[in-house]
């Protein structure tokens, strides 16, 4: 670390090459030093110097560094040049850009195969010309489920063949140009419905246009196409018209089949997004009232998770957490939801995942009428998300109530409503809906025994108020028992 960092604290520089720096993880800064090394890559000394004087500055994850101190580092004695730092900055960021742009190569083995290949063609070093090609026609070939680039790159390779067999000049010999056609057809076609999915969905949650060509044309011309021959174009084909017309349900079971099919042999992310494209659906399905898709939800989720499309970088996100306990719930699945929970508490993220473990195995204990445990789960946790936090101090009266414990209840209660109040982050409909379970449990107590006129007066309110009510179903419950 530079000595008297702290001094020069306020003249700390920042400048585009660190801010680039900063997004490194340690691993690619070693890699990125081994680069700046090699002579192939690079020839100054001079930068290579600049990067280590900058690298303390990084590891200590200072905002900037001390460029009038790294320069006299770099140049004892010189005085400091703005002009000529400011080169030698740009200059070791070009470097750091083609450090990057060979990480990317090097992270695709088919990239790397079929640039192999292109000069291979392109220099006409024809010994490795067999070589090279099998090499690149393997790389597309293996794959069960062709993604974007899979298609990408098979086009790619049948081109570099055209050019490699001179077919421009073979007048007598029939050329590949179908399966060049075809390829560059289907990517074209699958790019194509994902921009159009994307234009659909984003209509749906902002006043946008887009103006995007031939979308109805293409439409047509796959309608006469045996397009479940294709998977690789069905299933992005039934997302789109999934979304499109939300009335017809076969376009989401043919999705279904085709992820539960071909799920784990698609790119991660293009799997994700037809997952959450599905599950949306079913979401969608249930706002209309068709409890059906709370079991289609539940089962979409499942295969997802069983086939290990939903962890990425060994984490699980929270909400997906949440919502697959939830789901779980609503079905009556409680030893599901309470092993899921067990299984699959270390893939949550470190920093939530003591709070979403408590909060979700709480939930459980709920439905299994295990108030104690309940409580000890809950009552000493405050959750920083306003949602959880609310539903979970909505578990805990819950809970009070059932164990007879009222003048905790009572406390607890108007703790919560001063809560409600006070706090300005809790959306307006929220705060009605809580306030209103708080006077309708604080009612639900103070009915006396064979009181039927006060029962039915509670019971006709709280159906009223059947949109601004938070645990309806238990408070019409516990009216029922005191019928």
């Amino acid at each position: 670390m530079p000595k008297k960092l702290k001094e020069v604290d306020k003249e700390l520089h920042v400048n585009r090459v660190y801010q680039t720096l900063q997004c490194l993880e340690p691993a690619e800064i070693k890699r990125l030093l081994k680069y700046l090394k090699s002579p192939y890559f690079n020839q100054s000394k001079t930068l290579i110097a600049l990067f280590q004087e900058i690298l303390p500055f990084l590891e200590s994850g200072q905002p900037g560094f001390d460029r009038h101190g790294v320069w006299q580092n770099l140049f004892p004695g010189a005085p400091f040049d703005d002009v000529n730092f400011r080169k030698y900055c740009s200059d070791l960021l070009k470097l750091v850009e083609g450090f990057m742009s060979q990480e990317t190569i090097a992270m695709d083995p088919d990239r790397q195969v079929i640039d192999l290949l292109e000069f291979v063609v392109r220099r006409k070093v024809e010994p490795l010309y067999s070589v090279a090609l099998r090499q690149a026609r393997r790389g597309v070939d293996e794959t069960k489920f062709r993604s974007l680039d899979d298609l990408k790159n098979t086009y790619r390779v049948e081109r570099l063949y055209y050019e490699m067999m001179d077919f421009d000049v073979k007048l007598n010999t029939k050329s590949n140009l179908e399966q060049i056609s075809i390829n560059l057809d289907l990517f074209y076609w699958i790019e194509k419905l994902k921009l159009y999915a994307s234009v659909l969905s984003q209509k749906r949650t902002g006043n946008f246009n887009y103006n995007l060509y031939f979308n109805e044309e293409i439409f047509e011309f796959l309608k006469n196409i045996p397009i479940d021959e294709i998977p690789e174009l069905a299933i992005y084909y039934y997302s789109l018209l999934m979304l499109r017309d939300g009335e017809n349900d076969d376009y989401y079971f043919k999705l279904k089949k085709l992820l539960t099919t071909y799920g784990p042999s698609m790119p991660q992310k293009e799997a994700i997004e037809l997952y959450d494209s599905a599950l949306h659906y079913c979401t969608g399905k249930l706002n209309q009232g068709n409890r059906d898709f709370m079991q289609e939800y539940f089962e979409m989720f499942e295969d997802g998770l069983t086939k290990g499309i939903f962890i990425v970088n060994n984490e699980l996100a929270t909400w997906r957490f949440n919502n697959a306990v939830a789901a779980a719930l609503r079905l009556g699945k409680l030893e599901w939801a309470e092993n899921f929970i067990e299984n699959n508490k270390k893939s949550l993220p470190i920093d939530t995942q003591r709070n979403t473990y408590s909060f979700n195995l709480a939930r459980v204990y709920r439905y299994q009428r295990k108030y104690d445990l309940v409580l000890s789960l809950l009552r000493n946790i405050e959750y920083e998300d306003i949602g959880y936090n609310l539903l979970s101090k909505s578990m805990l009266i819950n809970a009070y109530y059932e164990l007879k414990e009222f003048d905790a209840l009572d406390s607890f209660m108007e703790s919560f409503r001063v809560f409600l109040n006070r706090h300005k982050n809790i959306p307006l409909q929220w705060q009605k809906s809580y306030l209103n379970m708080l006077k309708y449990v604080r009612r639900l107590t103070r009915i006396a025994p064979g009181d039927k006129k006060a029962v039915e007066k509670l019971r006709q309110d709280i159906h009223r108020e059947s949109s601004n009510n938070v645990n309806q179903k238990w408070l019409l419950e516990k009216l029922e028992e005191l019928d």
